[in-house]
This record gives C-alpha cells, sequence and structure tokens, in this order.
C-alpha cells in the first residue's frame, strides 16, 4: 500500500509539504484511495499510524530526520516526490513509472528543512 501526506481528504488532493502535522494521509492499494486522519501530529506516531494501516510505501516531499529513519528501520520504502504540486493519481502514476528517487539516496538535506 502507498502512503502519502496530503492536504486534504479528496482524491484531487496533493501532496502537502509538511509530515507529521499534516492533516491527512491518503493509503493507495487496489485501485482504491482510504483517507486517514492524524490526529497526534507526530512524525514518529504518523509512521505508526501508517504501519499499523498497512503501508509498505511513502512517497513525501518534506519529512524530519527521526521519522525518516523510524520509517526506514520499519520496512517502509521512502521516496521523495519534490518540491512542485502532485496529486494522489499524478503521484502514483509517477511511483509506478519510476519517476521518484528513493529518499536514502537523496541528501536528507533536502527534505527535512524547513
Amino acid at each position: 500500500m502507498i502512503a502519502m501526506p496530503i492536504k486534504s481528504k479528496s482524491e484531487d488532493s496533493a501532496i502537502s509539504p509538511v509530515f507529521g502535522k499534516v492533516k491527512y494521509f491518503a493509503l493507495v492499494g487496489n485501485g482504491e484511495v482510504k483517507f486517514l486522519e492524524n490526529f497526534e501530529k507526530s512524525g514518529v506516531k504518523a509512521i505508526q499510524l501508517l504501519l499499523e494501516n498497512g503501508a509498505e510505501t511513502l512517497l513525501m516531499s518534506h519529512m524530519g530526520e527521526r521519522p525518516f529513519q523510524i520509517a526506514l528501520q520499519s520496512g517502509i520504502e521512502v521516496f521523495y516526490v519534490g518540491k512542485d504540486r502532485v496529486t494522489i493519481s499524478e503521484a502514483v502514476e509517477k511511483f509506478q513509472n519510476g519517476d521518484f528517487q528513493n529518499a536514502k539516496e537523496v541528501e536528507v538535506s533536502t527534505f527535512n528543512s524547513h
């Protein structure tokens, strides 16, 4: 299942430039989009929420160092989508086409500095 932090609970929502304090996460699998509300507003707890809901892949544009390391240690593959606006459907298509770089191969300061 592919997870991504999103701005609103809508299928045409864009990936949010924040991670831990994001309002919602979209989970995409089997052609279906499911929305999770992020009540905790913490990057580490967000990773736990995603794991509990079957996320195997995370698409993001910003993420702190600690949640990033926990995601990797937990077996979630993390991909950097860049800073441009990308909707849920665009992100899934680009991911499937191999257009996003694995975050392990990106300089961490690219996606964890404000």
